[in-house]
């Protein structure tokens, strides 16, 4: 085989897989596209649909958001506690009754950045923190018989499948953690792994991928209420 041959050879397979190439990338280039979350301009209106205010961003929330931190037995020594420096994409207004803020905040803690999602139904009076964390059965027995297993209800299957740590000494857990929220929890497949109660709201850590988008927003906001619908006022 000549030289010119093998040369010309070369020649179409380089371009051959440069074309390949410009093509992944353009496939690729356009599926991102596909999936990047929309403009605010185009969620906008199904938000305001609803009644419910929206914001891209509003750092008057930012007060909100360190007021729930702001308690002596959450301050770290070094560290201090969580505070927030910006508030994006901010949905706020009232379902079933309850007030609520939607929002992706800027946070620094312990000398690093982050953002933090929130999706927060208003309680009816600010309380102590408190998590409920699902966990397996044998990780929380083996907690609880060295002493890290945190409150116990008396509800064997309840205490068996969830840890619930808090600042009071139990009293708040306790005091709304009676039958109906503790069967909810237990058999309502939408709960998540952590619910937490941050002082005046409620979140929970579910699968919310845009907030913003009232058929992601809605479901969270939902299971939120249902869960305060069950347990009692506090004072």
């Amino acid at each position: 085989m000549s030289s010119a041959v093998v040369l010309v050879i070369v020649i179409v397979g380089t371009l051959l897989v440069f074309a390949a190439v410009g093509l992944l990338i353009f496939f690729v280039l356009r599926a991102n596209r596909a999936h990047r979350l929309p403009e605010a301009r185009q969620v906008r209106p199904a938000i305001e649909q609803f009644g419910w205010t929206f914001a891209e961003q509003d750092d008057a929330f930012i007060e909100l958001y360190n007021r729930q931190f702001d308690r002596p037995e959450l301050r770290e020594p070094l560290w201090g506690t969580p505070r927030a420096t910006a508030a994006h994409d901010v949905v706020s207004g009232v379902h079933r009754g309850r007030r609520f803020v939607a929002a992706t905040f800027d946070v620094t803690h312990q000398g690093g950045r982050r953002r933090e999602r929130a999706v927060w139904v208003a309680t009816p009076t600010r309380h102590p923190v408190l998590n409920i964390s699902r966990l397996p059965q044998l990780q929380n027995s083996a907690n609880q018989a060295i002493g890290r297993g945190g409150t116990t209800i008396g509800h064997p299957e309840f205490d068996g499948r969830f840890e619930v740590t808090g600042v009071d000494g139990g009293d708040f857990a306790r005091a709304i953690l009676q039958p109906d929220a503790v069967r909810f929890l237990l058999t309502d497949p939408r709960t998540p792994r952590v619910v937490f109660f941050r002082g005046e709201f409620l979140d929970a850590a579910d699968p919310v991928n845009d907030h913003r988008d009232p058929q992601e927003l809605l479901p969270a906001l939902d299971f939120r209420c249902d869960l305060l619908d069950r347990m009692p006022n506090w004072r």
